[in-house]
């Protein structure tokens, strides 16, 4: 298809889009949108139905790997890097939403805030948020990075970044992309054994979070810990 042909077939899915609303588009209308920002001419349509039949949805073509992404053909580097680095940019966003709009003073809410720490994460991530006495976020700390589904949180260096941030409450989590939405034995020890080395030093551990299918886990609402 000639050059005209898809500069027309863009202009009349930006107004469709427009008058319709991209959430209401079709699945398939709603990524070639998304990839007219990185690709600025060609047939994005047929990208968009290969990315979708290879991955299912968009929600799996941005947890797609890079690698992944560019077996696709058109596919290049730079749309691989911008289809990865969504999800990240659209956890940043709902954090930085929840930190305006409320305290996370609740279970529901520091879940909310925590889940986005793991948007496009593919391996398995911990991290510990530090909060003030009235719950406000004082800074995100990413405390380890697996190989592919398993990672371990330390006592000390939990402890290092809590004093150094002058946390008055932290609460931690960890993912398992590949896995179920469940708290192992190790997970309970482990969290169990940071709760217990916080509280030695006065600061209270509220939760240990699990992330997997894009839904959470509180430990501390299971009573785990």
């Amino acid at each position: 298809m000639d050059k005209n042909y898809h500069e027309g077939h863009r202009q009349r899915l930006n107004e469709k889009a427009r008058v319709t609303g991209l959430e209401l588009l079709p699945e398939h209308e709603q990524l070639e949108k998304i990839l007219f920002a990185v690709i600025p001419r060609g047939n994005t349509n047929e990208i968009a139905h290969s990315l979708l039949d290879r991955f299912g949805s968009i929600a799996g073509v941005l947890r797609a790997d890079k690698e992944e992404l560019k077996a696709i053909e058109g596919v290049g580097e730079k749309t691989a890097e911008f289809l990865t680095d969504l999800p990240v940019i659209l956890g940043i966003v709902e954090r930085k939403m929840s930190e305006k709009a409320e305290i996370l003073d609740t279970i529901e809410k520091r879940g909310r805030y925590l889940k986005s720490l793991f948007f496009g994460k593919l391996v398995e991530n911990a991290y510990m948020v530090s909060l003030t006495s009235g719950f406000e976020v004082i800074k995100i700390n990413k405390l380890s990075e697996g190989v592919t589904d398993e990672t371990y949180i330390y006592n000390r260096k939990v402890a290092e970044l809590a004093i150094k941030d002058k946390a008055h409450y932290v609460v931690l989590a960890h993912n398992h992309p590949g896995g179920t939405l469940k708290a192992s034995a190790s997970d309970v020890a482990n969290a169990m054994g940071l709760k217990k080395a916080l509280k030695q030093l006065g600061i209270e551990m509220l939760d240990m979070f699990v992330v997997a299918g894009g839904e959470y886990l509180s430990m501390a609402k299971e009573r785990l810990i």
